[in-house]
């Protein structure tokens, strides 16, 4: 051993008290890490806030929709009412509580961190080799993504604790032959599938496990033993499948075409790219989407090689040292091959191969893979055949464990940045968090402001979220700090930056000149409505119009043009009156009912926000 290396050895020992027996040591440094890792996550999701989707349900909850009906309704592509029971939870917070959303997030995070060291110390033993999957897991990157979005979250971070606690229960059922085991393993599985539908693969890892480590012989021969050994089990977690395909496929939308899925380019994109990146720590390189603040992956050629080369490096030393440590990857394969599978069936043929570089896709993998890793390199305990060293290595050379310490730190480190650099814009220059915060405080600070329910700019909500991107369904949790009336005197609007801010017409066609001196066109003189002339005809389109008047007294008038037709409230003194129209028309028609106003001039055009 080098004197680094000794030294090294002596230092860390130092740290330890010396009556610790080695499961304790094991235990403490998983706690250890499961405290950084939640460290790390919550600096993460603190700076993060609610987007496209947030907005949806935080709305749909505000306006009272939120009956037994809406949590078992199909969103997307999900069946998710237990991700809508989250969502309600954060609503108690008050309006926009991301604290609370982000307090969630961490509660639901240290769930899954526990659940995983949980799962690996009962199939493993607490031996430190189980810190190594378990870091794997508590550092992925490909799980980042699915904490800046609580969308994606609500769905994700639940699927982990129960595909950690399904394993589990499944493993323990291959061990005892208990069928109560096996009714834990249903019953996790059948909460994973109330947040989100990959929950549904559980079944086929169960029965891999049961053939590769719980049974010998020939395929035949290894199908027909745990067939008869567990068939009580089968039938449980057969039944729960079918019923929860036939209800999911009963109630799903129709429609989503696959005609235009790469396949190839996909899984180049996701399977090559993201993953091995995502696997080795090196997703360092990311691109926005859109105008962000969502990144895919965007590796170089360099990184990408340099991830696969560590990762075949890795898997091939387990070859050469152990027997039977390739047989995990039986599991991860098709796991990965139905993650594939469904993007390429859903939103692939949406968005293209762009979708593969979504590394929130593969988050749930890393609770798959860190029990892959983890078969691949320690003995199951009771299983029938499992991982172990060869008699005679096919390798010579072992390495000491300070190598093993410092790969593992190599990848923390790795990963850290990775997740750093993928955060960073949900924290700064993110438009829709810049807009969102600034907006509420902006209404809240204004008196009530009646606001044209105009859409948000398209970096805050994209217009195919419409109604959810007018101020109106946006922003509705805030209740009735603010409206949004069809016609109002001195209207005002959220600017560009969310701002509340006075709204006017940009003129486009405007009234010809009044006859009366100070006055334009002078109504209530007669009980008849008066018509003014435009300078030209609009066309068949949405406008706004704004009338500039001065009323003697409050009022009601009628206000017509084309197929226009409004009453509206005259306020006393100058104002301007704000209405949209649609359609074509030349003229507008005012009918004051007999009170005393002089309209100044009419403008017909688009609605900006004016400059503070």
């Amino acid at each position: 051993m080098s004197s680094l290396a000794a030294d090294t050895k002596r230092a860390v020992r130092g740290w330890i008290p010396a009556d610790l027996s080695r499961a304790q040591k094991v235990t403490a440094l998983a706690l250890a890490l499961i405290a950084g890792q939640l460290l790390l996550r919550a600096w993460i999701v603190g700076g993060s806030w609610f987007f496209e989707d947030d907005f949806q349900f935080l709305t749909d909850i505000a306006r009272g929709e939120d009956d037994a009906s809406w949590y078992v309704r199909p969103h997307n592509v999900h069946f998710m009412p237990l991700s809508f029971a989250l969502v309600k939870i954060v609503t108690w917070g008050g309006p926009f509580a991301w604290w609370l959303a982000a307090l969630e997030t961490v509660v639901l995070q240290a769930a899954a961190s526990l659940s995983c060291w949980w799962m690996l110390r009962k199939l493993f033993g607490d031996r430190p080799l189980i810190l190594v999957p378990l870091t794997f897991y508590l550092f992925s990157v490909l799980s980042v993504p699915s904490l800046t979005w609580y969308a994606a979250m609500i769905n994700q971070l639940p699927l982990h604790t129960f595909l950690f606690l399904g394993m589990l229960a499944h493993v323990t059922y291959l061990r005892t032959r208990r069928y109560r085991y096996a009714l834990l393993a249903t019953l996790a599985t059948g909460l994973g599938m109330l947040f989100y539908v990959k929950a549904i693969a559980l079944p086929m890892v169960f029965g891999l496990i049961a053939l590769l480590y719980f049974s010998e012989g020939g395929l035949r021969t290894r199908f027909v033993t745990v067939l008869r050994r567990y068939l009580w089990g089968w039938l449980t977690y057969g039944a729960l499948g079918v019923a929860y395909l036939a209800m999911y496929f009963a109630r799903m939308p129709r429609g989503q075409g696959i005609a235009d899925t790469e396949y190839l380019a996909l899984a180049r994109s996701m399977l090559f790219d993201t993953l091995g990146t995502g696997l080795s720590g090196l997703s360092w390189s990311w691109e926005l989407l859109n105008d962000g603040p969502r990144s895919v992956t965007a590796p170089s050629t360099f990184l990408v090689a340099v991830s696969w080369m560590v990762v075949v490096a890795g898997w091939g030393y387990l070859y050469a040292t152990r027997v039977r440590a390739l047989r995990a990857l039986v599991i991860a394969v098709p796991y990965l091959a139905l993650s594939y599978g469904i993007i390429a069936v859903g939103r692939s043929g949406s968005f293209g191969e762009i979708s593969g570089n979504e590394a929130r896709y593969l988050s749930d993998a890393t609770a798959v893979l860190a029990l892959v890793l983890a078969l691949a390199m320690m003995p199951l305990r009771d299983a029938v055949e499992s991982s172990a060293r060869r008699d005679e290595p096919l390798l010579t050379v072992r390495p000491s464990p300070v190598v093993l310490v410092a790969a593992v730190a190599a990848y923390v480190a790795a990963s850290v940045w990775s997740s750093v650099t993928y955060a960073r814009p949900w924290h700064d220059g993110n438009a829709v968090k810049d807009f969102g915060l600034t907006a509420i405080a902006s209404i809240e600070s204004a008196d009530r402001p009646a606001l044209a329910d105009v859409p948000v700019p398209d970096e805050v909500m994209w217009n195919v979220n419409t109604p959810y991107n007018l101020p109106s369904w946006m922003f509705a949790p805030l209740g009735d700090r603010f409206t949004t009336p069809e016609t109002a005197n001195d209207l005002m609007m959220l600017d560009g930056d969310g701002e509340v801010a006075k709204a006017f017409v940009a003129p486009g066609i405007t009234s010809v000149p009044g006859p009366v001196d100070g006055c334009g066109y002078a109504l209530g003189d007669a009980d008849t409505p008066v018509t003014i002339p435009l300078t030209g005809s609009t066309i068949d389109y949405s406008f706004w119009m704004s009338i500039g008047y001065l009323a003697g007294e409050d009022g009601y008038a009628a206000v017509s043009a084309g197929d226009n037709a409004y009453r509206v409230h005259l306020e006393r003194g100058l104002h301007t009156l704000i209405l949209p129209t649609v359609g074509s028309y030349d003229s507008v028609s005012i009918d004051a009912g007999g009170h005393p106003v002089c309209v100044d001039q009419v403008t017909v055009g688009t609605l900006e926000a004016m400059s503070p």
